[in-house]
């Protein structure tokens, strides 16, 4: 199942938004107007993240493996 290597090999690229930045550095007064609005533009396109999930796995419900897929990006 393609699932299997596909998993093995996003666990290892996996990052961790808390241990890995160093958020007692980051100083807001170096954030740009433009940093800012890129950041708010991103979160919400991954906020569509929900209906596009229920989007694939509607459209491929007969394909486990991209199913599969689709869950573990959706729970990322």
């Amino acid at each position: 199942m393609l699932y299997i290597d596909l998993f093995k090999s996003l666990e290892r690229a996996r990052w961790n938004m808390e241990t890995d930045i160093p958020w007692d550095k980051f100083d807001a007064g170096k954030l740009t107007d433009e940093q800012a609005l890129t950041i708010k533009m991103n979160a919400i396109t991954e906020w569509a993240a929900l209906p596009a999930t229920e989007m694939f796995l509607r459209d491929f419900v007969h394909d486990s493996d991209f199913s599969a897929f689709m869950s573990i990006w959706f729970y990322e």
